[in-house]
């Protein structure tokens, strides 16, 4: 491992806002998330080393080889679930989504940037 100790590598990433274009999605407060390892990636079988994060209510399923990649995932995550699920009518989600949507509306709103 590099110069990051276990602990710091899976220190829980503690989420107020992420950037959506020339918005932002708020958190009312912080989203922890805490990565875990993946025992290996059927991929890429000569890695066996990736940070994982799971939190199907929300829709996220990330993962990195660092917490970098990591964190970028996430993000990835929660912009696609929110413009997916969020911005879309009630009536033209599925079930699932229609959960998803309210979930992220229980925890966070959008916000323009000034």
């Amino acid at each position: 491992m590099s110069q990051m100790s276990e602990t710091a590598v899976l220190a829980p990433f503690e989420i107020w806002e992420v950037q959506l274009g020339n918005r932002t999605i708020k958190f009312f407060q912080p989203l922890l998330l805490t990565p875990h390892w993946l025992e290996d990636d059927p991929d890429d079988p000569d890695e066996n080393e990736y940070l994982a994060v799971e939190y199907p209510d929300l829709d996220i399923s990330a993962f990195g080889k660092d917490r970098e990649e990591l964190w970028r995932c996430i993000r990835g995550d929660i912009r696609a679930a929110w413009k997916h699920c969020v911005h879309v009518p009630v009536e033209k989600l599925s079930p699932i989504n229609k959960r998803i949507k309210e979930n992220y509306l229980s925890v966070a709103e959008e916000v323009v940037d000034e």
